[in-house]
């Protein structure tokens, strides 16, 4: 996975916007990410606690290592025969690259960041003060003491007035017709610190999400059913915190009905207590000319202004400007009806994120996003390679995608795309609506149209069908040593040991094999004794009696190496472990810190709280039992998870995974670990805490590496083991999932020689 990003740094609209006052215009429980709530009583927050929070959420879960900057997508190409895009990309000065990609995101947003809408004002050489677009507001702009004249009655307008009046002479917001405003307090009104005391922390941001969405949903429907009522309600909250006889018809009551345009937000009524000041006023009026001093109006009045603010709205801009075509052939969007407003007919492997107008802008791509995910592991799954949404004969009325009157979208309307008259191919802006549509809705029979293929699932011979990819498998050494037996508490264990020199012992993840490890037993074996064991109760080696945990699995392996230094003398060992077979690694150096040299960690438990769902849910009793039955679907589903290159999901893989969920065992062995270790929640802190603060205290010399797309343990984790460990030496590989010793075995296998050595 990559993201391009065109500009040289993240957070979009919170990094791009500057302007004095930039905060949201809905509230942050239903804007914030639902995996990461928004933990501060501030509901309307301002831009730069955005921006901290988003780049902080891309950090904790590794997206931010996937961003490359300053690379502007130019445009992409679909090729059927190969079902694949390729992409062009500008990167400044240097001369264009292309990437190819089974599937194309794109969250680029509606407008252009490289410039906002600034239309031409007569007599505006004339203009002897500064003129300056919110967009591109200067860093060094002081409004101490200077006549201000704000053009615009948009968000921008009056989240900008209030700011500027705070240290301006005065601030005249001069807008042509007026718009509507709703007043809301931006802080917590009580209810959500008080579900936060009495419920968990991540149920408390489900019930402060739901509250938001449940308010903003009631003011749409009443605006819509009975518009005079809503006219009503924000007129009387206009007129209360204005001052007495101040002229409402003219300046706050529009012509049109509420949410023909959206809202604007007025935070705890800011914008009204500066017009009570004095300090701001609004004038309702047409620009004649601009003069020297200022600015003339239709009536003939005179606005007397030093700097003149263009609030005067965005430039739309679909998909960042890219051109897009299929099989050669110019795609243009404006002709395309949308497949629930995030894919575009007849165009394959493609989906955008575009928001609500009515509600959060995040709602809407909180649900996007889940489906997106839905199609691939579908992809995945069913071993087709293209997803292409085809619309029926009849798709009703089309309409324009975006179902606003405001200015910015009536000038860009000619590139947007259409919707329907009925669903899946009409937008309903009404969140509970789309979760149904978005979570619960099929895939199949719904539009979309799956073909290709990669691997497929025949139900008749019960077995894969591949056809023939080009991939990054090492193979394995034919002549590799077989696998032998020892015993450890008088039950049969199983173990590969190859090479010479200074002994490795190799510990595989859960659920695993010492299969993991063949390459590097080929890669390693020419400088060291390489040891690969399967666990207790996971591959060859029986099940324990009693239960199965980090504990007693790390005292396992102590008696193993015991084993086998009863038969030749083993010594001091250096351990590298995957996944489990890391914290068991880390649990053995503090049970037998003599007999563990040094550490490589690959993509380890213990550092992070995160844990794919699917290992959670083993935690829950009878659901887990059920997740864990085999069955060629789910190794195939386990085994997709674990790797970026689809090759390594091969059918040897697959079979070997059925194989070792068979055993006898093996179930009980990895439910009573991932109960050990972890719960529904997540991985339990209390030994994680415990064990890395143990391996710290020991320092002993520690390598850890980790797949920057891993899927089972974030990359995220990486960061905390950077954190918890500073002394490690660390490697992020790219595009590699959970288990770089095989996808990326020649590079792992150089980095442990080196650190080794």
């Amino acid at each position: 996975m990559a993201v391009l990003e065109a500009r040289e740094s993240s957070g979009g609209t919170w990094d791009l916007f500057r302007y004095p006052g930039v905060r949201s215009d809905s509230d942050m429980f239903t804007l914030g990410y639902p995996f990461r709530p928004w933990e501060t009583s501030t509901s309307i927050a301002p831009g730069a606690s955005i921006l901290q929070y988003v780049r902080e959420t891309a950090s904790a879960y590794g997206v931010d290592r996937l961003i490359r900057y300053g690379h502007r997508v130019v445009r992409a190409d679909w090729a059927s025969e190969t079902s694949l895009w390729t992409v062009e990309v500008c990167r400044g000065a240097e001369a264009p690259v292309t990437f190819t990609t089974s599937f194309l995101f794109i969250c680029s947003g509606y407008y252009r960041y490289d410039e906002g809408y600034s239309p031409t004002f007569p007599g505006q050489d004339s203009f002897t003060g500064e003129i300056i677009h919110p967009q591109h507001w200067p860093a060094d702009f002081d409004a101490t003491g200077k006549r201000i004249v704000v053009i615009g009655s948009g968000a921008t307008a009056v989240t900008l007035v209030p700011a500027l009046a705070a240290a301006a002479e005065h601030v005249t917001m001069l807008q042509r017709s007026p718009g509507y405003m709703a007043v809301l307090p931006d802080t917590d009104d009580g209810f959500d610190t008080l579900v936060s005391r009495h419920v968990p922390r991540r149920l408390a941001g489900v019930v402060s999400r739901w509250k938001g969405i449940a308010r903003a949903l009631l003011s749409y429907q009443i605006s819509r059913r009975s518009p005079e009522k809503m006219k009503s309600i924000l007129r009387h909250q206009v007129t209360k915190r204005l001052p007495e006889g101040y002229d409402v018809e003219k300046h706050f009551q529009p012509k049109y009905n509420p949410w023909d345009e959206r809202l604007c937000i007025v935070p705890n009524g800011d914008l009204f207590k500066a017009i009570r000041s004095g300090r701001a006023d609004v004038a309702t009026d047409t620009i004649e000319t601009l003069t020297p001093a200022g600015i003339r109006l239709a009536s003939g009045a005179e606005l007397a202004a030093d700097v003149v603010v263009t609030a005067t709205g965005l430039n739309l801009l679909l998909f960042g400007g890219m051109a897009l075509s299929v099989d050669g052939v110019p795609v243009d969007p404006a002709t395309k009806v949308t497949y629930q407003g995030m894919m575009l007919a007849d165009v394959p492997n493609l989906a955008f994120a575009i928001g609500y107008t009515n509600a959060s802008w995040t709602l809407k791509i909180d649900l996007v996003v889940h489906y997106v995910a839905r199609i691939l592991r579908h992809l995945d799954r069913s071993g087709h390679t293209t997803v292409t949404p085809v619309a029926p004969p009849d798709v009703g009325e089309l309409r324009p995608l975006i179902d606003l009157t405001s200015g910015y979208i009536r000038r860009g309307i000619d590139q947007m795309p259409k919707q329907g008259a009925h669903a899946p191919w009409r937008l309903h802006q009404n969140y509970p609506r789309d979760v149904r549509m978005f979570r619960l809705s099929r895939l199949h029979g719904n539009g979309l149209l799956f073909s290709g293929r990669a691997v497929q699932w025949t139900r008749r011979s019960g077995s894969f069908k591949e056809t023939p990819q080009v991939g990054g498998v090492v193979s394995a050494d034919p002549v590799l040593a077989a696998p032998r037996s020892i015993a450890v508490d008088g039950r049969p264990v199983c173990y590969r040991d190859t090479g010479s020199g200074f002994p490795v012992l190799l510990l595989h993840g859960i659920g695993r094999s010492l299969a993991d490890w063949d390459e590097q037993h080929t890669l390693l074996g020419a400088g060291h004794r390489v040891i690969s064991v399967d666990l207790a109760g996971f591959g060859g080696s029986t099940a324990l009696r009693g239960r199965h945990t980090l504990d007693v699995l790390a005292a396992w392996v102590s008696r193993f190496l015991d084993a086998l230094d009863a038969e030749e003398e083993l010594g001091a060992v250096d351990v590298v472990g995957n996944s489990l077979g890391g914290a068991v690694a880390m649990r053995l150096s503090v049970l037998r810190p003599e007999k563990v040299r040094r550490l490589v960690l690959i993509n380890s438990a213990g550092f992070g709280a995160t844990v794919t769902p699917a290992l959670r849910l083993i935690a829950v009793p009878v659901l887990g039992r059920l997740l864990l039955r085999p069955s060629p679907k789910a190794a195939y589903r386990t085994e997709r998870a674990l790797f970026v290159n689809r090759s390594f999901v091969s059918q040897e893989r697959i079979a070997a995974s059925v194989a070792r969920g068979s055993q006898r065992g093996a179930m009980r062995a990895f439910r009573e670990v991932a109960c050990d270790l972890g719960t529904f929640r997540g991985i339990r802190p209390r030994w994680r805490s415990r064990l890395i603060a143990e391996v710290a205290a020991a320092g002993k010399p520690v390598l850890i590496l980790w797949g920057d797309s891993d899927l089972i343990l974030p990359a995220g984790h990486l960061d905390e083991a950077r954190r918890l460990l500073p002394e490690a030496q660390t490697h992020l590989f790219e595009q590699t999932g959970h288990m770089p010793h095989i996808e990326r075995a020649r590079e792992t296998a150089g980095l442990i020689r080196e650190f080794l050595h």
